[in-house]
């Protein structure tokens, strides 16, 4: 396909279709660019640290009346 059959099937639709296109050109591009970066093309970059499982280690103790109501609250029960 062309640029000339493109702008030529463009000058006939309406404004609020034109946006339509170019919002899935911007989707054809991510998409592109996603299959990419899960091939491997683009190198990995972590901005942050790796979250580490089981940082709160050991017992976890709740206290006898947790599942009460408080008592600020009765009055709304």
């Amino acid at each position: 396909m062309t640029y000339d059959l493109l702008e030529k099937e463009l000058k006939d639709l309406p404004e609020a279709n034109i946006a339509d296109v170019i919002e899935y050109i911007r989707f054809l591009k991510f998409k592109k660019s996603r299959e990419e970066y899960n091939k491997g093309s683009f190198p990995v970059e972590r901005r942050h640290q790796e979250r580490r499982l089981g940082i709160l280690e050991g017992k976890f103790v709740m206290s006898d009346d947790f599942d009460e109501t408080p008592d600020c609250f009765k009055e709304y029960m």
